[in-house]
């Protein structure tokens, strides 16, 4: 009896502070005043323009998250070569019952993990220092963010 509760409890906890579930959390959201459909071809012409942004050959092991059950997940993966080399995994915010993505005049993304090739693992942001996130979010800004409201003649919003 006392071990069944404790493993309830410890279940709860865990399931509580989101262990369990295996979130991902995210750096700050970035919204697009236009369609998911407008981002996602603004995306598909970065990826054309600067194929340097595409996960390279040796790292594409990496890209596993459909077997780690985000494949519900509509996301991007853009590499850096420059040093720090690192890739972020970026996702849409929300789903099919988000109004974010609901409404086809506002579309948010945001950074969900960090690889740089010295770990084992992808880092998610609670794992990060506030100066590492700080430059990850400015280089997400600086070098695709940027891009991003060019093609789509937009200017981003963070939150």
């Amino acid at each position: 009896m006392k071990l069944n509760l404790f493993v309830i409890l410890f279940t709860i906890v865990l399931i509580g502070c989101g262990v369990a579930a295996g979130t991902l959390g995210g750096f700050d959201r970035i919204t697009f005043p236009t369609s998911k459909r407008a981002l996602v071809v603004a995306i598909d012409s970065l990826y054309a323009q600067h194929p340097e942004y595409k996960i390279p050959d040796k790292w594409k092991r990496e890209d596993d998250w459909k077997s780690r059950g985000y494949d519900f997940l509509d996301s991007r993966i853009f590499y850096f070569m420059k040093q720090p080399e690192e890739m972020y995994y970026v996702s849409f915010y929300g789903d099919a019952n988000d109004s974010v993505q609901v409404d086809s005049t506002a579309t948010a993304i945001a950074i969900r993990a960090v690889y740089n090739g010295s770990t084992y693992n992808w880092t998610k942001e609670g794992d990060l220092n506030s100066s590492e996130e700080k430059r990850m979010q400015k280089r997400f800004k600086e070098e695709i963010i940027s891009k991003l409201e060019k093609y789509t003649n937009t200017k981003s919003t963070h939150e």
